[in-house]
């Protein structure tokens, strides 16, 4: 069932209790785990202070939202956010003492963080173009919402073998990244009905898998009995003993995809005539009841650029939305990090010219809806007053990093410190970026893949190695060719030896320089990689920089 206030209330006043139990030493570091990590606070790298993740269902973030983040952001995060790979925004150096504040703070605008890490249903991720994008086939937002929030209070919730991901894919460019979810929702409309290609077992870290198809076809009714059905499964089936091969993905592996598929096609037998009326008309009660902000400004033709640097930032970081008059805005965020004094501006410019509302990206940007024509211009003269004006969303410059060693106890590698190295070099060697086209370049510190290194036209992973003078640093393994999409999802190539952490950014360039001069007209990177080969690719890769093997 969605859950009421009180519900989230009751949760919180006992979760309060918890902790305050902990801290006068009535609970043990390892019987405090599991209660803080369901609340999605996660030890920091100094195990003194902690990092809080805030979950985004569809990467919504209203303007009071992002006011109140920013607040606590400059009250107990040393004044910066940072937005994941999972549409979430974490805080860092926060102090357990101060998190009770947080969360009835983060309550008041509608925010919980129940389930942002744990063994759950963690933030349900959806498309960020949802309810505008010329060509969806319909939006997905209160589906998505109306499955987050049916799974908060879920009786198997929070006691799965392993974290559950979910994605709503709606637009052709798969922002959502379904392929990569336990289940991954793509939009489709058959004979004139609203419905889902449903994909499940997908995961990456260090054996990464592709979700299979489970459903060929089902009804956007049936949205939360599809849902239903494939947790029921993982919950019975998962991994118990090795949390190592505990996810969905390992199911597939072990069983094969026709019997997965048998079974599900008899658990969703079993769970529609148990609930299917109820599941049925929870969902449609949700959708009739979702509503999106109403924007502030009539719509109005795009305004001819005045100057090249606005005009280039048009080409790539807008789009003109389904309603004719309005546009998309792709705020690009560096590494995912965004300032208190950014973060309120930005809530300044969504209530001013927009409908209210950003959408956090899986590429760690944030979009601003619902601008028309002739206030774009002026949203760029104020981004560029914040110094978040950069051209070039989702091109070569726009890396994507997960938080690495910086934080993360599990890190090899400075993986955003590579990061800014591979933007420094780029911007100043590649010559013309937007040329290039959309190009993502994706990094992770360790192998576990936070930064999704595995699905980057080129993806970088972390690691410690000797070099040659036999000394232990750290280095990089690269990958080529990963992609995204329901019928074009593929896993990145590896490329031969692991370069060193200075190395990288020349091996970037020099693989993105090759493309650029040889592939033909129109296309990916991926299907270059496919054409000319590997041996190639490690030539060039090899030519540009010291490798260790």
């Amino acid at each position: 069932m969605i859950p009421t206030d009180t519900e989230f209330r009751d949760a919180l006043r006992a979760h309060g209790g918890r902790v305050t139990r902990y801290r006068e030493g009535k609970l043990t570091d390892d019987e405090f785990r599991p209660i803080r990590l369901s609340y999605g606070l996660y030890y920091q790298l100094d195990h003194t202070s902690h990092m809080q993740r805030i979950k985004l269902p569809g990467g919504l973030l209203t303007a009071a939202q992002a006011d109140c983040i920013a607040d606590l952001t400059d009250d107990y995060a040393r004044g910066v956010a940072h937005v994941t790979t999972r549409q979430d925004i974490q805080l860092h150096w926060i102090d357990l003492a101060n998190v009770m504040d947080m969360y009835e703070r983060l309550h008041e605008v509608g925010i919980t963080t129940r389930g942002a890490c744990s063994d759950s249903v963690r933030n349900v991720t959806g498309c960020i173009h949802a309810g505008t994008w010329p060509t969806e086939p319909f939006d997905v937002t209160p589906y998505l919402l109306a499955t987050h929030d049916y799974f908060l209070f879920h009786p198997l919730n929070l006691t799965l073998p392993r974290k559950f991901k979910i994605a709503f894919s709606g637009c052709d460019t798969d922002c959502a990244q379904g392929p990569i979810n336990d289940i991954g929702f793509f939009a489709q409309v058959r004979d004139g009905k609203p419905g889902f290609s449903v994909y499940a077992g997908g995961g990456l870290a260090a054996q990464p898998y592709l979700a299979q198809r489970v459903f060929d076809f089902a009804p956007a009714e049936d949205t939360l009995l599809v849902a239903e059905t494939i947790v029921r499964f993982q919950h019975r089936y998962g991994e118990r003993k090795n949390r190592h091969k505990a996810r969905l993905k390992y199911v597939f592996k072990r069983w094969g995809v026709p019997k997965v598929i048998a079974e599900l096609e008899r658990e969703y037998a079993r769970v529609d005539s148990q609930m299917g009326a109820q599941l049925r008309a929870e969902l449609r009660h949700s959708v009739n009841a979702a509503r999106q902000p109403e924007p502030a400004n009539p719509p109005a033709p795009l305004t001819p650029a005045s100057d090249a640097d606005l005009a280039h930032w048009q080409r790539t970081n807008t789009y003109a939305q389904r309603q004719e008059g309005y546009y998309g805005v792709t705020v690009q965020l560096p590494l995912g990090d965004v300032t208190t004094p950014q973060l309120r501006v930005l809530a300044a410019i969504s209530r001013e010219h927009g409908n209210g509302v950003l959408r956090a990206s899986n590429e760690q940007n944030f979009m601003i809806p619902w601008v028309p024509g002739n206030r774009v211009a002026t949203v760029y003269q104020k981004l560029r007053k914040i110094d978040l004006a950069a051209a070039d969303a989702l091109h070569i410059t726009d890396v994507t990093s997960c938080p690495g060693a910086d934080y993360c106890s599990l890190a090899m590698s400075r993986s955003m410190g590579v990061a800014a190295a591979i933007q420094k070099h780029l911007e100043t060697a590649n010559g013309d970026i937007e040329s290039l086209g959309v190009f993502r370049v994706k990094i992770s510190g360790c192998p576990n893949s936070c930064g999704q290194h595995h699905i980057g036209d080129l993806g970088l992973t972390g690691m410690n190695s000797k070099d040659a003078a036999g000394h232990e640093r750290p280095h990089y393994s690269i990958l080529v060719g990963g992609s995204l999409g329901e019928t074009t999802a593929a896993v990145g190539h590896r490329l031969r030896g692991k370069f060193p952490e200075e190395e990288a950014p020349k091996v970037v360039a020099a693989l993105a320089s090759f493309y650029q001069r040889e592939r033909t007209r129109g296309e990916r990177f991926p299907d270059f990689v496919a054409r000319v080969g590997l041996t190639r690719l490690n030539e060039v890769a090899h030519g540009a920089a010291a490798v260790v093997h």
